[in-house]
């Protein structure tokens, strides 16, 4: 069984008509894709470091390919594959000699755009994950290695490529198609391999079915320049370059008055907490470390308010004297001098008829709410009972 079938235009069952070039076949009459002879349009393999994009990962990617198998960099026309479709980054490259392309573009110009691409033959092959895909025809091998890889090749040739590419990672299937190959179908049964003739037989085994032109080949349409998306991208771009800029130089210069005026207020802001670091030495806090000016002014007004507060329980010395002044003025109280100390209160000297006076005269000035100490205390020759009390400034809420 052959996939393209032995005449140079073949239809297969889903209505994909493909047209093969250089047999100087007439061209369809209804949509097609023509397929180049793979030996001249080969995937290469690249190394691209992850971080390049665009252009300049085509730049790379085609020096690597000229270093790597000759040739002058303008000849080469080198299109960067994702034939699985994923997001990784590409490691082949499908090449083509730039006057080979020109011709196979001259071939289908009378198609008046029937053409739908131009592909390598081997690319048209179906093909899944883990199946491989072997078509011997006209004393060549074509093959599909997985959505990724793929070669068209003498026998010889071919089976080098396929012993490398077993190493690397052998196939859960192969897909024979074409004629008998004596070193192909001795390759396939040496190893073998699991092998079927058909990609519905292959479904039939519970395994991915092998699909044709589903996996991104027709992104490699040699009909088109390399690198004719980029071009177009930029002329549709075109119109919009000089909005573009203009909108980059308005952000600018947003960007510029933004930064001017954050610099203003940030020396504005630098020049309040100067003054206001100058006032607090002058009035609040002379000496040490001002780090949060919040939180230290809102502590020492807090200390203060609380100080005052303390203050304000106590009386002045002449009014602790008044409320003490009915209990001390008695017949048998007898006051020889009244002193003041700052850190003491009032002290008085007094004479009483005995100790029990004293008691009673101390138990007295406390129920009115006076706060004191008995000093000293003795009794005296003919004049009873000397004493000095310690009178505190503190008197007691609702005691005077």
């Amino acid at each position: 069984m052959s996939f393209f079938g032995k005449s140079d235009t073949a239809q297969r069952k889903d209505m994909t008509l493909f047209h093969i070039l250089g047999t100087g076949a007439e061209l369809p009459r209804s949509e097609f894709v023509a397929l180049a002879p793979g030996a001249n349009a080969p995937l290469l393999p690249l190394d691209l470091p992850p971080g390049l994009k665009g252009q300049t990962r085509e730049r790379v990617a085609k020096r690597q390919l000229t270093d790597a198998y000759g040739g002058s960099a303008g000849g080469a026309e080198i299109r960067l594959a994702d034939l699985a479709g994923t997001k990784k980054l590409t490691s082949r490259g499908l090449v083509a000699a730039g006057r080979d392309r020109q011709a196979w573009c001259d071939e289908v110009k009378s198609a008046d755009g029937l053409c739908r691409a131009i592909l390598p033959d081997y690319l048209a092959l179906p093909t899944a994950v883990g199946c491989w895909t072997l078509e011997a025809s006209d004393g060549v091998i074509r093959a599909r290695l997985g959505p990724e890889d793929g070669f068209a090749a003498e026998p010889d040739l071919a089976l080098s490529m396929l012993e490398v590419a077993y190493r690397v990672e052998p196939p859960n299937v192969v897909l024979r198609l074409g004629a008998y190959s004596p070193l192909i179908d001795g390759f396939i049964s040496e190893r073998n391999l699991k092998l079927a003739d058909s990609p519905d037989k292959i479904a039939a085994m519970g395994l991915p079915k092998p699909l044709a032109l589903a996996h991104g080949e027709m992104s490699l349409d040699l009909s088109r320049e390399p690198g004719a998306d980029a071009a177009a991208l930029r002329n549709a771009l075109r119109p919009y370059r000089l909005t573009a800029v203009m909108g980059l130089l308005a952000l600018a210069l947003w960007s510029g008055s933004v930064i001017l005026e954050t610099r203003e207020l940030r020396e504005q802001a630098l020049t309040y907490r100067r003054n206001a670091e100058s006032i607090l030495r002058e009035t609040m806090i002379p000496a040490g470390p001002i780090l949060d000016i919040r939180a230290q002014v809102t502590k020492l007004m807090d200390d203060r308010r609380q100080s005052e507060a303390s203050k304000s329980n106590e009386n002045r010395p002449l009014d602790v004297l008044a409320a003490a002044g009915g209990i001390l003025s008695g017949d048998d109280v007898r006051v020889t001098r009244v002193g003041y100390q700052s850190n003491g209160g009032l002290l008085i000297d007094l004479q009483v008829a005995d100790f029990a006076s004293l008691d009673e005269l101390v138990l007295n000035l406390r129920e009115t709410g006076i706060n004191l100490n008995v000093a000293q205390s003795g009794t005296r020759e003919n004049e009873g009972v000397g004493a000095t009390l310690a009178l505190g400034l503190e008197v007691r809420r609702g005691s005077q």
